[in-house]
C-alpha cells in the first residue's frame, strides 16, 4: 500500500486545510487560484500528512473537480483515481448528474471514465483563464472533460 515507507495508515477523508491543498497543487505545477464556490474537499493522508487532494466546486448547477493533485512520490499508484471517485460520490449525493473538469492531464481522466468535450458544449467550464496562463500550450495542453454520474 502506498505510504508504508512514510508510516501511518493511508486514509481519504474530508479536509478544510486549504493552505496544504494550495501547496500540493502548486508543487504539482498547477496555477494558483481561489477556493470560491468550493463545497467539499478531501485529502489522501498518510498519518497526519496530506499527500493528495481534490475539491468539489459548485457554480450554479455545474459541479466540477478542482485542485486535483498528488505528491510526486505517490503518482501512478491509483491515488488520483481514488480521490476523484470519492469526490464523484459526493457530487452525486448532492444531486449532480454530470461532473466536469478542466483537465491538465486529460488522458488520466479518460482512463477513469470521463470523456473529452467540445469547447462549446453547454454546461461546461470555460477555458478563458487558460488562455491567459503562462503555461498554456507550452507545458500545459488542457481539455474540458465530463462524466455522467
Amino acid at each position: 500500500m502506498p505510504g508504508d515507507e512514510i508510516g501511518g495508515q493511508p486514509v481519504i477523508r474530508k479536509t478544510d486545510d486549504f493552505e496544504t491543498i494550495r501547496r500540493l497543487a502548486l508543487e504539482a505545477g498547477l496555477e494558483d487560484g481561489t477556493f470560491e464556490n468550493i463545497i467539499s474537499a478531501v485529502g489522501f493522508f498518510i498519518g497526519n500528512q496530506m499527500m493528495g487532494t481534490v475539491a468539489l466546486k459548485k457554480d450554479g448547477d455545474r459541479y466540477s473537480i478542482e485542485w486535483l493533485s498528488v505528491s510526486e512520490s505517490l503518482r501512478g499508484k491509483g491515488i488520483g483515481g481514488m480521490l476523484v471517485s470519492r469526490i464523484e460520490s459526493e457530487a452525486k449525493a448532492r444531486g449532480a448528474s454530470t461532473l466536469w473538469a478542466l483537465a491538465r492531464a486529460p488522458k488520466f481522466f479518460e482512463k477513469i471514465g470521463f470523456r473529452m468535450t467540445s469547447l462549446d458544449e453547454a454546461g461546461g467550464p470555460s477555458m478563458s483563464n487558460c488562455l491567459l496562463c503562462r503555461q498554456y500550450q507550452k507545458n500545459c495542453f488542457p481539455s474540458i472533460v465530463s462524466k455522467n454520474i
